[in-house]
C-alpha cells in the first residue's frame, strides 16, 4: 500500500488501483492510525462492483439466548474488541444499517485478496467468535463471488449467493447499509442475494427455510423493540 497524496494505492495480485479517501494522514502503511477510513463514493462503488471486501459486525444477535440480556456497554466493548482484531491488518470503514429489522453497526473491510480462501476462513472464525449470525464475503473475481455466510445457529456453515448491489435513493426500512463517503455524504445501498437457494457443500437446495428464518428474525427484533 503506497501513499499518493490523498489517495492510497492498494497493491493487489491482479491489478493496482486507487481507493481515494478523505482523512489522509500522510502515512505510507495502513495501521490503526488511519482506521476507520472514509472513502470516496467512486471507491466504494468500485469495491461493490469488483469485490474484495467483507462486512462483519459484533452487534447483538437476538437469535442467540446468550446475547439477549447483554448490556449495551457489553455490546459496545465487544464491537471495539472486534476492530482490534483487524485494525492493524486491513483498511476498514464503519457502517450503519438495518438488517432483519434491527439497527446495527458493522464494518466494511477491504481484503488483500492474496489468499482469498484463508481470508474467508479467518473472517468466518471471527464472526463465530463474536456470536454473529453471518458475514458477507465478496471475493475479487470475474464475476465476483458474493456470499452471505451463516456462522452460528442452525444454518452455520451454509450460505447463499448473490450478485451486485443497488443504490438506494428513496427511504428504505430494512436490509440496507449506509457508508459516510467524501466529503461528508451518505451512500446507501443494499446487496442482492437469493435466499431461496441455500448452498450446503457441493449441493444447492431450493428452499424457503432461510426466507422464513429471516422473517421470524424480523419478528423477534420487533418484539424486542416493543418491550
Amino acid at each position: 500500500m503506497e501513499n499518493n497524496g490523498n489517495n492510497y494505492m492498494i497493491m493487489q495480485p491482479s491489478a493496482t488501483w486507487v481507493l481515494s479517501y478523505c482523512n489522509s494522514t500522510g502515512l505510507s502503511t495502513w495501521t490503526s492510525i488511519i482506521n476507520p477510513i472514509t472513502y470516496s463514493q467512486s471507491a466504494v462503488e468500485r469495491l461493490l462492483s469488483e469485490g474484495g471486501y467483507v462486512v462483519i459486525s459484533a452487534g447483538r444477535n437476538n437469535k442467540m439466548p446468550s446475547d439477549r440480556n447483554l448490556s449495551d456497554d457489553t455490546i459496545q466493548e465487544r464491537t471495539i474488541n472486534l476492530t482490534i482484531e483487524f485494525t492493524n491488518l486491513y483498511a476498514y470503514s464503519s457502517m450503519l444499517g438495518v438488517y432483519n429489522g434491527d439497527n446495527e453497526t458493522s464494518f466494511f473491510v477491504v481484503l488483500h485478496n492474496v489468499s482469498p480462501n484463508a481470508e474467508r476462513s479467518a473472517f468466518i472464525q471471527l464472526s463465530h467468535k463474536y456470536n454473529q449470525e453471518a458475514i458477507i464475503y465478496v471475493k475479487r473475481a470475474t464475476p465476483t463471488i458474493q456470499q452471505f455466510i451463516y456462522t452460528t445457529g442452525e444454518f452455520s456453515g451454509k450460505y447463499v449467493e448473490g450478485q451486485g448491489y443497488e443504490v438506494l435513493i428513496t427511504n428504505a426500512t430494512n436490509d440496507y447499509s449506509e457508508l459516510t463517503v467524501c466529503p461528508n455524504n451518505i451512500f446507501k445501498f443494499t446487496l442482492n442475494f437469493n435466499f431461496g437457494m441455500m448452498v450446503m457443500g457441493e449441493n444447492r437446495i431450493k428452499t424457503r427455510q432461510l426466507i422464513d428464518h429471516h422473517t421470524n428474525y424480523i419478528s423477534v427484533n420487533q418484539q424486542k423493540r416493543n418491550f
